[in-house]
């Protein structure tokens, strides 16, 4: 604000009286005087426009910060049935493209648009005390500017929200490619990736072309109609002059003046366009953000932790699929239970209830004690400890062993190698030169499938369960590698309930309990 100030204030403090006193007047031993005072106004203007720079930059990084924090954390709470077909590097490509979008607009665009504002309305005083008469004129004859520049903004705030479209699936194309390269090179069908990327890519092009053309026009518009005003504007102080109202001096400020408006009148609509863009961008971002559950804990419902699941007229699935109806459905550990039935009947929904990562259609269910329904997990922390998960892929992130082994929970190192003692891993994991520290990659890339899976049991038992699920454990693994880990589940059944979503026969055989979901319903049968 000050800049600005000091911007308009150069035309009162240097050039009117650079023009009246030492060229009109010939006082040219004032010059130094005027010279020095037009030096230090301009230093000082400069140094505060770099300080609301930085200040400005700061901001903008510090609050993307923030943001990305909030977003992570909002995708991974994000309910499976809010992606509306969105894919994990879609909503990645979100997050990176339209922050960038705010984090630009802050840096740069918030920044011309708080100065240039200031040194607009400022200049508009000065030339309405100055004369207001040609003053009331001047805005009358930049109005059309201003309408132009709001229609104009709408379009780009759309063409931006297209645009951002595109850039999602293009990241959604690009990740799915990346994941499957393996796949795509057996096949040799590097080519055909190629085909199905360049629509995508070319309609990024496109909606990014239609953006860029939106985005520079309001500046040529609102130069071309400010130009019409300001021709109006100086016939009519030439008109003052010459009728004696007014010094020459105070015309070449007044002028002058109004030539500083070309600066905001260029600046202003690119500013405005950047806040288009970057409010599409926005509101993007606060759609992932509003779709954070909201539950809270209900420590009333909580009961004693037990190796048991208890249902009570549950109905499970997504709104728009399947359902499920676990009415009645009582287990008590410890013991291996199978839960099979034909694809699509709502087994992995059933158990992704179990776990309270889907909350209920209807009815309640109490595993471990602690009960999920309708509004999520009565107490997310009392679940976590006591249910384990063992997904159907091993689920396995890059980083070290410890860490994918603890995943931030605070587990000792001896009861690390406890739970791979019990899936049979710690002897050959001993040897490694770093143990717990050694590197592993992503989907633990460079270990067996019965390695991943036995890592990814591990995991689930490192944190002490009362209850462990598991989904289609056996689905990648050979005969040897299956029976392996029949056997390693029937020993850990002895200590606590497991249940295993499978449609293998091989454990169907080795469970205590079986439950077929089949026809709406989840029961047991014999």
């Amino acid at each position: 604000m000050l800049g600005a100030g000091l911007r308009v204030a150069l035309v009162p403090l240097f050039i009117t009286p650079l023009v009246d006193r030492v060229l009109v007047e010939g006082a040219l031993s004032e010059l130094p005087a005027v010279l020095w005072v037009g030096a230090w106004v301009t230093v000082a203007g400069s140094s505060l426009l770099f300080l609301q720079d930085l200040a400005f930059g700061r901001a903008a990084a510090h609050r993307s910060r923030v943001w990305r924090s909030r977003l992570h954390d909002a995708l991974l709470w994000r309910p499976p049935a809010a992606s509306g077909g969105a894919t994990s590097g879609g909503l990645a490509t979100r997050v990176v493209s339209d922050l960038r979008e705010v984090e630009t607009y802050v840096m740069y665009g918030l920044s011309s648009l708080v100065i240039e504002s200031a040194t607009l309305v400022t200049i508009l005083v000065v030339l309405a005390w100055t004369d207001a008469v040609a003053t009331t004129g001047l805005l009358l004859l930049v109005l059309p500017a201003v309408l132009a520049t709001r229609a104009i903004g709408r379009a780009v705030e759309a063409a931006t929200r297209r645009h951002q479209d595109t850039i999602e699936r293009l990241g959604a194309r690009l990740q799915e490619h990346t994941r499957h390269r393996e796949t795509l090179r057996a096949f040799d069908a590097f080519a055909f990736a190629a085909r199905r990327f360049a629509p995508t890519n070319r309609a990024v092009e496109a909606a990014m072309a239609t953006r860029v053309r939106w985005a520079a026009l309001p500046a040529p518009v609102s130069q071309l109609l400010v130009f019409v005003a300001i021709g109006g504007l100086v016939a009519w102080l030439a008109q003052g002059v010459v009728a004696g109202r007014t010094t020459t001096g105070e015309m070449v400020g007044f002028v002058t003046l109004v030539a500083l408006l070309g600066t905001p009148a260029q600046l202003l609509p690119k500013a405005l366009a950047m806040w288009q863009q970057a409010r599409a961008a926005a509101f993007r971002l606060r759609s992932l953000d509003e779709q954070r559950p909201a539950w809270s804990p209900r420590e009333n419902l909580v009961g004693a932790p037990a190796a048991e699941l208890r249902s009570e007229g549950l109905v499970v699935g997504f709104a728009a699929g399947t359902t499920l109806l676990a009415d009645d459905v009582v287990i008590e550990g410890p013991g291996l239970v199978a839960v099979v039935g034909p694809s699509g009947t709502g087994k992995t929904s059933w158990l992704r209830t179990v776990l309270g990562l889907l909350p209920a259609r209807g009815g309640r269910l109490r595993v471990a004690g602690v009960v999920v329904d309708e509004a999520g997990v009565a107490d997310e922390t009392a679940l976590r400890a006591r249910v384990a998960y063992v997904p159907q892929g091993s689920a396995l992130l890059s980083g070290s062993l410890r860490d994918n082994l603890a995943l931030g929970r605070e587990i000792d190192d001896d009861a690390l190698w406890a739970a791979l003692r019990d899936v049979g891993l710690a002897a050959a994991l001993s040897e490694l030169p770093q143990g717990l520290d050694a590197p592993l990659a992503e989907d633990g890339e460079g270990l067996s499938g019965g390695q991943q899976q036995r890592l990814a049991i591990a995991r689930a038992l490192a944190g002490g369960p009362l209850v462990l699920c598991l989904d289609e454990p056996t689905s990648a693994l050979d005969g040897a590698a299956e029976a392996d880990l029949i056997a390693l589940l029937r020993r850990l059944a002895d200590e606590r309930l497991v249940i295993v979503v499978s449609h293998r026969s091989t454990v169907v055989d080795a469970a205590d309990r079986v439950l077929v979901a089949a026809e709406g319903r989840l029961e047991e049968r014999g």
